[in-house]
Parts: C-alpha cells; sequence; structure tokens
C-alpha cells in the first residue's frame, strides 16, 4: 500500500474516515467531560463499568470484561475452557484469525493445540462440528468469516451448529470480531444471535471504528475467571479510558448504521456487478464486507489504484493480493461511514477507470 498517497487523498471507498490522533483525543475528552466520566483504575469506573453492563445486556449475556485486544480476549476464553474439560485442544476454521494471523500464540502463551475442521472456502456447518472424531474443549466459529468474504451460515444452520456443539459437550465460542455487522443478515436480535453460544468476543475498532479494544462477554463466573487472567496477561492496564470513551461514545451510532451500510453494499453490488472483470464473494454479499475479485495482476490493480489516487484523491481500495486464479487478485471492501462521501455514478466511474488503466 502506497502510504502517503492514502493519506492524501480526501474520498476512501472502504472503511470509516481516517482521524488523526489529536482530533480522536479532542473527541474523547470532549465526550468525558459532557457525560461527566473520570478515569478508571486497574478497569474499575463508571465509564468502564457501565460500558461493560451496556453490551453484556445488549447481547444477552451476565457480565463482560473490557480488554486491549482480541487476541488476548480469546486466548483467554480457550484457556478457561480447556482447565474446566480438561482438554487443551480446541476446533476452529482454517482461515481462523487465530491461525493465520496471531503467531500460534495459543500454542507458544497457553500450550493449546488447533484441530482445523471444514473447508476453507466456506463457511463452518452443523456437519463439520458431527464430524470432529478427536476430543476437543472449544469450537470457535466466526460471525461473519473475514478471510471469505464475509460469510455467514444461515439461521438454521446457526441454530444447528448449536445444537450439534451442545450435544457433542463442546464449549461454543464466537468469535464476534464483526458481530455488529450480522444483525441486517439474520434480521434478529443480538441477543437471538448470541443465544446458545457460551462466550462471545467483540471488537470495538472495526465496525464501530474506536481507537483499540475489545470485550468478552459470558457468566459471571467465567468473567471472573477471565479477569484472573487478563492480569496474569498483562492486560488489566492502570487506565483504559480513552480506549472505552472512544468505544462508548460512537457505539450507539456505529450500530444503528449498520442497515444503511447494508443497503449500501447491495447498491454497490448492483453497480459493479455486471463489469466483466469483476466478481464478488460471496458471489452475493452477505454483510457489509467483501471480497471483490478483479482480472488482473495485483501490480497492474495496485499501480492503477494510485494513478486514480493521485490524479482524483479518491482511495479505491488497500492493496489488492493474488487470488487463487492465475493473474487475478482481490481485495476487501468494507462499506463504512466514508463511503457516503462517494456517489454512485463517481464509484462506478472509478473501477471502471481501475480496469482501464490496469489492461
Amino acid at each position: 500500500m502506497s502510504k502517503d498517497l492514502r493519506l492524501q487523498c480526501e474520498k476512501f471507498v472502504s472503511g470509516h474516515l481516517p482521524l488523526k490522533a489529536g482530533e480522536e483525543f479532542a473527541l474523547i475528552a470532549d465526550w468525558c467531560k459532557k457525560n461527566g466520566f473520570e478515569q478508571d483504575y486497574y478497569g474499575k469506573g463508571s465509564l468502564i463499568e457501565s460500558f461493560e453492563q451496556k453490551v453484556a445486556d445488549l447481547l444477552g449475556f451476565e457480565s463482560s470484561c473490557f480488554m486491549p485486544s482480541g487476541t488476548m480476549a480469546q486466548q483467554i476464553a480457550l484457556k478457561i475452557y480447556s482447565q474446566q474439560a480438561k482438554n487443551y485442544s480446541f476446533a476452529i476454521h482454517p482461515t481462523s484469525h487465530l491461525e493465520l494471523h496471531e503467531q500460534h500464540g495459543y500454542s507458544h502463551l497457553c500450550n493449546l493445540k488447533s484441530v482445523i475442521i471444514g473447508d476453507k472456502n466456506r463457511q463452518l456447518n452443523a456437519d463439520d462440528i458431527d464430524s470432529i472424531t478427536v476430543p476437543v474443549s472449544t469450537l470457535i466459529i466466526e460471525l461473519p468469516a473475514r478471510e471469505i468474504g464475509g460469510q455467514l451460515p444461515t439461521w438454521k444452520e446457526l441454530n444447528k451448529i448449536k445444537k450439534v456443539a451442545k450435544r457433542k459437550n463442546i464449549f461454543l465460542h464466537m468469535d464476534g470480531a464483526r458481530l455488529w455487522e450480522t444483525k441486517a443478515f439474520y434480521k434478529k436480535s443480538y441477543k437471538e444471535i448470541c443465544k446458545g453460544f457460551d462466550s462471545v468476543y467483540v471488537s470495538f475498532y472495526k465496525g464501530i471504528g474506536n481507537l483499540t479494544g475489545a470485550m468478552l462477554l459470558g457468566s459471571s463466573d467465567f468473567i471472573e475467571e477471565s479477569r484472573i487472567w487478563l492480569r496474569r496477561f498483562g492486560g488489566n492496564l492502570y487506565q483504559m479510558h480513552p480506549f472505552v470513551a472512544s468505544a462508548a461514545m460512537r457505539f450507539d451510532k456505529a450500530i444503528s448504521q449498520m442497515p444503511k451500510y447494508m443497503k449500501r453494499t447491495h447498491e454497490i453490488f448492483n453497480l459493479l456487478k455486471d463489469i466483466p472483470e469483476i466478481s464478488f464473494r460471496p458471489s452475493l454479499p452477505q454483510v457489509n464486507m467483501f471480497h471483490l475479485h478483479v482480472d488482473f495482476t495485483p501490480e497492474k490493480l495496485n499501480s492503477a489504484r494510485d494513478k486514480i489516487a493521485e490524479r482524483d484523491k479518491l482511495w479505491l481500495a488497500r492493496d489488492f493480493k493474488a487470488s487463487d486464479t492465475p493473474n487475478s487478485s482481490y481485495t476487501e471492501i468494507y462499506v463504512g461511514e466514508a463511503i457516503k462521501e462517494i456517489s454512485n455514478e463517481e464509484l462506478l466511474k472509478s473501477f471502471m477507470k481501475l480496469c482501464e488503466l490496469s489492461r
């Protein structure tokens, strides 16, 4: 990615509008002052405790704990379940973040072992769970699965997964880094979606757009134990109110916008689907995030993107990467707040220009 070019752009297709560090700090300070919130100390304080309870109530859990990162939150969940089950193996999809992007921290730090199940090109289903032949303590299912374009199981299939996990006496944990995006697809409440899961991790810097931070949710006993592990992991920071406030001050508005983002995603799909070189994964986006595949090499597409950025001050996408198909590439598009600055006409012209410059 040409970082300097991106910073010079005024419009962005994917994600939320970037803020400078000072701008975010000013927003946090003003919001805390208006709401009368003071600092937290080691996870104790009106701001962090009220936000934890708010999210727990929304998702239908007894308790929750704000944590610095999802990597930490999910390893803590796995550690607790492995000890309870006296089994240090857990089941995950081949494209799980834990397997691809965390340097196998679960193994090096927690002495845990992953059991890979399912097909790397699709979401997990109940048959995948039923076919697990080795004992595992926990099943992690990512909703939606980012590495395969934000795919989700159907509502019927999701409930079958929950039932199979319960029958096999496997703890069921959700990697809900992008849980907020699923409601528009399922047309169910977050409580209904989370029901049947023993625990859920959610992120606040992705769809919500805060500085950083995550939350682990579950039963009161589970969260009480997770706080002990948070201390052991070094995650019980002296103060976390800047991260908490950054999430809390935009949380309600952010989740209320998800149906709007989904509607715009369908508009984008209908705009671009007839360009011969472009295809989508999944073939019809299920959430406001998808993989856009284009029939040119990454080198040609990234060069074309940079030319458009220089000329039009419009940033079309992050780096294009090689796909499984020769001379084809893909990039992830997240339809969020930033794209509202771009009309459908300008969007269509820009992606047509991308293809023209790549030929």
